[in-house]
């Protein structure tokens, strides 16, 4: 029984941890390009998925059903728009993991198109072809990780956007991190519980698949 269940979350292990490391390589890429070496002096600026797994979380998975990777760090003091790159360079998770569910989505359409599958049955395929169905589950879980990353609180990425508008709101979140911290554990827990991200993440899903839909078709 146990082993069942560690084997109905591979799929999912594998697709946070393509999707994750994904993440944090852009930040530490962009944050780089942007003059900041804070991240390839830590050893972050490198495609190995390895260096950024957070091996804690990486057994959450089991527990919450969530996974979370190693922050890079980065210093916006080399910025020359301290504020502005520093967004920029947080920006940079929620846009790999648009692109990321737009290429996955792509790859189904274009793969339906070429065996001849009319768009009406592609969502009915998936309880007969397991690919198909790892494929729509990167996609959408990328759009969830996108999605969740928005919440505008520590240490989400979205919360440099208070730091902007609100400095002394973010100051505070940076202060006491581990209210910051609990704070966001209880919104993902009422977010799981309520189903709010799901019906968000479908309805984002579904927007964007029927928009390729009608290119593909």
């Amino acid at each position: 029984m146990l082993l069942d269940q560690i084997l109905q979350y591979i799929p999912i292990v594998i697709i946070l941890a393509v999707s994750l490391w994904m993440h944090e390589y852009a930040h530490a890429y962009i944050a780089y390009k942007l003059g900041d070496p804070t991240a390839k002096l830590a050893g972050r600026l490198t495609p190995n998925p390895l260096k950024h797994i957070d091996p804690i979380w990486f057994l959450m998975i089991f527990f919450i059903h969530f996974w979370w990777a190693k922050p890079v760090p980065f210093n916006p003091m080399y910025f020359k728009n301290p504020l502005k790159w520093e967004l920029m360079t947080s920006l940079a998770w929620p846009a790999m993991n648009m692109l990321l569910a737009i290429l996955w989505m792509i790859i189904i359409l274009s793969y339906s198109r070429i065996v001849g599958i009319a768009p009406t049955d592609i969502f009915v395929m998936n309880q007969l072809d397991p690919m198909n169905m790892f494929r729509m589950l990167f996609a959408q879980i990328n759009i969830m990780l996108a999605v969740f990353n928005l919440i505008p609180i520590f240490p989400l990425d979205w919360y440099r956007l208070i730091k902007i508008f609100r400095k002394k709101a973010s100051d505070k979140m940076e202060q006491y991190p581990m209210y910051s911290f609990a704070t966001l554990i209880l919104i993902l827990l009422v977010l799981a519980n309520t189903g709010i991200l799901l019906i968000v993440t479908e309805f984002i899903f579904k927007y964007l698949f029927m928009l390729f839909w009608q290119i593909f078709y």
